[in-house]
């Protein structure tokens, strides 16, 4: 019971955190539509994906936190999620991303990270995905082009 309580304490914090942190709730928003990036992401919410000390500062933090579980590369193992694909069961927008990051997942390994990142470490952490998504963009066409030869 406490630690379901915890759990939804996490998730309001985060929902209050990131309306108060940008101005705009996560369901203004939803409504309003956001911009849609370089990635085909929808970023409803400021994410720094030109910001090169961002970038370095996100890559840091996903070292740190998230590559354990999602690899280096962001691209998931056998028990975790690939982040590099953008597909998300709980939605692929940034706000999205920022609250499975901010409050975790209930009944899997994702934990919450609201108490241990500030808004901004969160927020650079969702540009290194993004960078992570481009990647693999990348990376997918050329493996589409260059497909591997008949043995």
């Amino acid at each position: 019971m406490m630690n379901m309580l915890r759990k939804w304490f996490a998730i309001g914090v985060a929902a209050l955190v990131l309306s108060a942190g940008t101005g705009i709730s996560a369901a203004m928003a939803a409504d309003e539509g956001g911009e849609i990036d370089r990635h085909g992401m929808e970023n409803d919410i400021p994410i720094p994906t030109d910001n090169p000390q961002a970038l370095e500062n996100g890559k840091e933090r996903f070292q740190a936190r998230c590559s354990y579980c999602h690899r280096p590369d962001g691209r998931g193992g056998s028990s975790s999620v690939c982040l590099a694909c953008q597909k998300y069961k709980h939605g692929s927008k940034a706000s999205s991303i920022y609250a499975t990051i901010a409050a975790g997942r209930p009944y899997t390994k994702m934990g919450a990270f609201a108490s241990s990142l500030s808004q901004e470490e969160i927020l650079n952490i969702i540009a290194y995905i993004r960078y992570l998504q481009e990647w693999k963009i990348k990376d997918d066409i050329a493996a589409a082009k260059n497909p591997p030869a008949a043995q």
